[in-house]
């Protein structure tokens, strides 16, 4: 039996297997995670640390699926894939609008009001990434936001519920109730504030980094560029995928377009 190209290893493999299995690689068992030395791996949830600690151990690269940056509502039909990070924070590319026009995305704008809110990391962001508790961080934060303005700061904590998350408290409803803008680690609200044209300050790696204003400017920070946004939306399209692609291999081909 010919070597494999990749591991892959999760929890749930459905994710990832698609894409290793594609290319010739195999889902892998912890074991096996811990005594590969040699070949790339790909994994899914964030706390899942064994495979990129021994990728980075041994100087491999990793892949890391989760889901899509935009375009989900009820169902995950969409997961993003990133090299060597949690989230694509690499340089904005020139890409076509084709894949973005697809996703049928809510571009509504929110007219900015005043109060900064804040969406704190979840105790596995905090644990994969080295912070202190949710807590802690939270104090942290508006401490040094107090720097920088007066403006009331309101938390946002996600809600447990799926459901309820796509449902009844949704992120986007929260986004109306006089916000200016948001400040973020790593979680997806970056992106979805962003796209209803409320500014963020991302303090971590996430997918809204490229387009994040500066936490000293907080007070006072711009309006939304709408064409850095439409280039923004459209890398982020090149760099999320339906199951489908990721079996036919078209997720792996448009990763090195």
């Amino acid at each position: 039996m010919a070597e494999p190209t990749m591991l892959g290893y999760a929890k749930k493999g459905k994710w990832v297997e698609p894409f290793v299995t594609a290319i010739g690689g195999r889902m892998a068992s912890m074991e096996e995670i811990y005594a590969n030395t040699s070949l790339p791996m790909a994994f899914s949830g964030i706390s899942k640390s064994a495979a990129r600690t021994q990728a980075q151990l041994h100087g491999l690269d990793w892949w890391y699926v989760d889901t899509g940056y935009v375009g989900n509502w009820q169902d995950k039909i969409w997961f993003r894939i990133t090299k060597n990070c949690h989230q694509n924070i690499e340089s904005i590319r020139e890409r076509s609008s084709d894949r973005l026009q697809k996703l049928k995305i809510d571009r509504t704008l929110y007219k900015r009001g005043q109060k900064i809110l804040v969406v704190p990391p979840d105790p596995k962001v905090c644990s994969c990434y080295g912070l202190d508790s949710p807590e802690q961080w939270i104090a942290d934060i508006t401490a040094l936001i107090g720097q920088y303005t007066d403006r009331v700061i309101e938390i946002r904590h996600r809600p447990a519920s799926r459901q309820v998350r796509v449902n009844s408290d949704t992120f986007v409803n929260a986004l109306q109730q006089d916000v200016n803008c948001v400040v973020v680690w790593t979680s997806n609200c970056g992106v979805e504030s962003v796209i209803h044209g409320i500014p963020v300050v991302s303090l971590g790696p996430s997918a809204a980094l490229q387009v994040s204003g500066a936490l000293a400017n907080i007070d006072a920070l711009p309006n939304v560029n709408q064409d850095q946004i439409e280039a923004w939306l459209r890398h982020l399209s090149y760099c999320q995928f339906s199951l489908a692609e990721m079996r036919s291999g078209r997720a792996w081909e448009l990763l090195h377009s």
